[in-house]
């Protein structure tokens, strides 16, 4: 096994990773949604895509051939008024998801703002889906929630992206549909237009990932193991998105900062 990092003068392994893995709850099989901040595991071991392929190489060992690995490759794009090119538009969130979009064999999804990259035995649940907003009953997370998925918060402490779909779905108060439109290259290079709405935020209206961490924090579907300088959690999202959904029903304002 490969060293991966070093955190306080110990080092960690690709086999230490995989052992968190499954006793974080990962399992062969299973359809994980992979948010990440790597570098807060500590100092790399490898070269950059050394060390990105090797953490690729845990993940997918731990869910084995018949599981099926989503990372967020969001682009923002039609946001920025720029063109969504499937093959070719950067994921702006994290080194991982620009290195594993890249992979041999790995598909992307259609949404120009909030797109993954995905790979595995149930992929094709996740592709070619046409989305009137981007987290309405055919977005990524829907998806995930019905095949019974799972959240893994791979070296960031909190992101919680995934709460946009609830949201959305309830209607809570402060967030209004915006409609973006723009220009989408396929894979087969093919240029089509397309508008898609958005349920934006008020300018002064946050959420805190905080107090969604408290709110998780005694729920059985959650679990939460320390590694290097940081923390791995990793949640059910059917679970998670029906806590959510009577969370925001009784009190849509209950993760906001202010």
């Amino acid at each position: 096994m490969k060293g991966l990092f070093k955190y306080q003068n110990k080092k960690y392994t690709q086999d230490d990773l995989i052992k968190t893995l499954y006793n974080l709850g990962v399992k062969k099989g299973d359809i994980i949604c992979v948010h990440n901040e790597i570098y807060s595991f500590g100092i790399p071991l490898l070269p950059i895509k050394d060390f990105l392929n090797a953490l690729i190489e845990c993940l997918f060992e731990t869910i084995g051939e018949n599981g099926t690995l989503i990372i967020p490759t969001f682009t923002y794009s039609f946001c920025n008024n720029e063109v969504y090119d499937k093959l070719n538009s950067k994921c702006r969130v994290g080194a991982l998801g620009e290195f594993f979009r890249k992979q041999t064999g790995v598909k992307r999804t259609n949404d120009p703002i909030f797109s993954f990259a995905i790979k595995g035995a149930k992929e094709d649940l996740f592709l070619n889906q046409e989305q009137k907003s981007c987290f309405d009953e055919n977005c990524l997370y829907a998806i995930l929630v019905k095949n019974k998925g799972k959240i893994l918060n791979f070296g960031n402490k909190d992101c919680f992206t995934f709460g946009h779909y609830p949201m959305e779905k309830v209607g809570v108060d402060y967030r209004y549909f915006k409609e973006f439109k723009g220009l989408i290259i396929d894979e087969e290079g093919q240029n089509y237009h397309k508008s898609i709405q958005y349920y934006v935020r008020e300018l002064d209206a946050y959420e805190t990932d905080e107090k969604i961490i408290k709110f998780l924090e005694n729920k059985s579907y959650f679990n939460k193991i320390a590694f290097g300088g940081t923390f791995l959690n990793l949640i059910d999202a059917q679970a998670f998105y029906e806590d959510l959904i009577q969370a925001y029903k009784q009190d849509g304002h209950i993760f906001r900062a202010n």
